[in-house]
């Protein structure tokens, strides 16, 4: 029974994983239409621009250099922290209509697939 309830877990973590892997397009084309909507506050839009300033930089808090994968991580967390904080930061009524947008543009581009 134990042997069954650990098969179960592991692939509901795989399925979790590959949701996630899924919607890392469709979480990019909403954090690229938030930057350019005129209805998001600028600050959010301050904060994304000066992560990809930082990301870009030669300038880090864990160098590169010196660790070489935790320093490369590091900007991708800072990175993905600051996208997360646009979209939860962005007002709710703005981000429902450009999910809808993205989900029609899916199914509109994918409608053979169904």
């Amino acid at each position: 029974m134990t042997e069954n309830k650990d098969q179960y877990n592991k692939l509901k973590k795989q399925l979790y994983l590959a949701r996630i892997i899924f919607h890392i397009p469709n979480f990019i084309k909403l954090s690229l239409r938030l930057l350019k909507d005129k209805k998001v506050p600028f600050h959010l839009k301050l904060l994304v621009y000066g992560a990809i300033a930082y990301i870009l930089s030669p300038y880090d808090l864990l160098p590169d250099f010196l660790i070489p994968f935790i320093g490369f991580f590091e900007d991708i967390i800072i990175g993905v922290l600051c996208l997360i904080g646009l979209v939860k930061g962005s007002p709710p009524e703005i981000v429902e209509g450009h999910v809808k947008a993205i989900d029609l543009e899916n199914k509109q581009r994918y409608r053979f697939f169904r």
